[in-house]
């Protein structure tokens, strides 16, 4: 009976490990670079508008915690925009104000202008629909472009935004792209000016929102571009674009296509970033990540009325930080230049009326979570800061993104070289444990590995994410293991 036992005991032990191994995927990572000086990797960091109106100005204790957790993510690229009611601009009397609400995008400049951090600077809308193409609107606007960028030395500001979304019906131009262009040229010709504006700030355009069409125009994304291109190139430094797509459709690979056939239309010597990024649920092969949504939005005490909220509580799960990785690879891979997901911090409300019970939780925290709701588990870090954070420091701007293959679905790559020193992500989505072999292009020299699994954001306890090994040296193929819905990233970056 004992010898029984014992052969059972072999053979179930031997199935086990049968199961556990399965076959060894082979993912390749050559030399060959197939996009050429990444601009970097980022987020939508807004300066805190509405912070005031809230009654809850940031404290340093609150940006001390903010840029303790952006100090390791050493963003390569940020998106930061205003509203002018909030700032400058005086709704009741229509008077400019310059130092009105200026401390708070002061600090976020001052931080990217230290930190090397390339900023897209504009804003989200003119104070006033009957002011949209209003010259007294325009000179103000422009007027403290210049402020910021000539007399208080803001050189991190290279691209500026005049409008959010022009291509949109919720936009006061309503996807008429004749009056974003005469907008465009107005600021132009207003920023012609100021000496030195036009060399030291190019647009970034069209900011229009990728698998979207406005019903009162027959453009696509890619027709928009295509005609920012033939009518304001030279006036473009970066074009940019939104996207907020399903989750399915990004693991299917139909982003992937869409994102193509807009790069089809950006000029040669030209650059595309994702101005904003993130994923929405409404789409119908979504409908189970839907439904968690909305049990979420539910039972959120920040949401009072659920009618018109802007939210994707997908944020608190450890799956959106599996999707927003994929969606970086995605860029990444087929020929873009940057992504600055929406965003890093709750920081506004819905429709940025000032109404701090209808936030727009997007964000990697809120950091208002205990001196405005009497909730500071809500300052926490959420799971997605995890892998993103990995993404911007790991991937920075300079890396030449390298040809990289997996001979198994549900395992993706993406690899870089910079500055001599290589960086390998790989993401398995397959649904089931996996061991994967990597063909390396150079030897890994005192390398590290990071892991984003799931429950790892209570390990860390709030703070960045630690490697799981380091030192390592290699040539030629290195295994990992890597467990269903995960992410390893290896780097010689320090």
């Amino acid at each position: 009976m004992k010898s029984l036992l014992s052969s059972l005991s072999f053979i179930l032990a031997s199935f086990f490990l049968l199961s556990c191994s399965g076959r060894l995927v082979e993912v390749k990572v050559g030399q060959k670079v197939i996009n050429q000086d990444y601009l970097g990797n980022g987020a939508e960091w807004d300066p805190y508008c509405e912070a005031e109106a809230w009654g809850a100005p940031l404290t340093e204790e609150m940006w001390g915690k903010i840029f303790k957790r952006v100090d390791f993510m050493k963003m390569s690229i940020v998106r930061c925009m205003i509203n002018s009611p909030y700032r400058y601009y005086d709704y009741k009397t229509g008077e400019y104000i310059e130092e009105k609400g200026a401390e708070s995008l002061k600090r976020v400049l001052a931080y990217c202008q230290a930190n090397n951090i390339k900023v897209m600077f504009g804003e989200f809308n003119p104070p006033k629909p009957s002011l949209k193409l209003s010259t007294d609107w325009v000179k103000m606007s422009v007027r403290y472009l210049d402020y910021l960028v000539n007399r208080c030395g803001f050189s991190c500001i290279k691209y500026y935004i005049p409008v959010n979304e022009p291509d949109g019906d919720w936009s006061y131009y309503d996807g008429d792209f004749d009056e974003y262009l005469k907008l465009v040229y107005m600021i132009r010709d207003e920023m012609s000016k100021y000496p030195g504006l036009t060399d030291k700030v190019k647009f970034a355009a069209p900011d229009a929102v990728l698998d979207y069409k406005n019903p009162r125009f027959n453009l696509t994304t890619a027709d928009r571009v295509a005609l920012a291109a033939e009518r304001i190139d030279s006036l473009t430094g970066l074009y940019e674009i939104h996207a907020y797509p399903g989750f399915h459709q990004v693991r299917s690979g139909k982003f992937a296509q869409m994102l193509r056939d807009v790069m089809k239309e950006v000029p040669s010597g030209k650059r595309l970033v994702l101005g904003e990024a993130g994923f929405k649920t409404w789409r119908r092969e979504d409908s189970l990540r839907d439904k968690i949504h909305k049990e979420l939005l539910d039972k959120t005490p920040l949401i009072r009325s659920k009618d018109g909220a802007d939210c994707s509580m997908s944020v608190y799960t450890h799956e959106y930080g599996l999707d927003m990785a994929l969606l970086a690879f995605e860029v990444m891979n087929n020929g873009g230049a940057g992504v600055c997901p929406w965003m890093l911090d709750d920081s506004h409300s819905f429709g940025d009326k000032g109404d701090k019970y209808n936030i727009k939780i997007w964000g990697m925290w809120n950091i208002f979570g205990e001196k405005l709701y009497n909730m500071p588990e809500e300052e926490n870090i959420r799971p997605w800061y995890y892998s993103w954070s990995l993404m911007c420091r790991y991937f920075p701007a300079g890396s030449d993104i390298l040809e990289s293959t997996s001979d198994t679905e549900g395992i993706h790559v993406v690899s870089a070289y910079f500055n001599g020193s290589l960086t390998v992500a790989l993401l398995n989505l397959s649904g089931e444990d996996k061991k994967v072999s990597v063909a390396l292009p150079y030897a890994l020299n005192s390398a590290k590995m990071y892991s984003y699994e799931r429950d790892d954001y209570k390990k860390y306890e709030n703070r960045p994410p630690m490697p799981d090994k380091t030192g390592i040296n290699i040539s030629g193929k290195i295994k990992v293991n890597i467990k269903s819905d995960s992410m390893v990233l290896i780097t010689e970056i320090d």
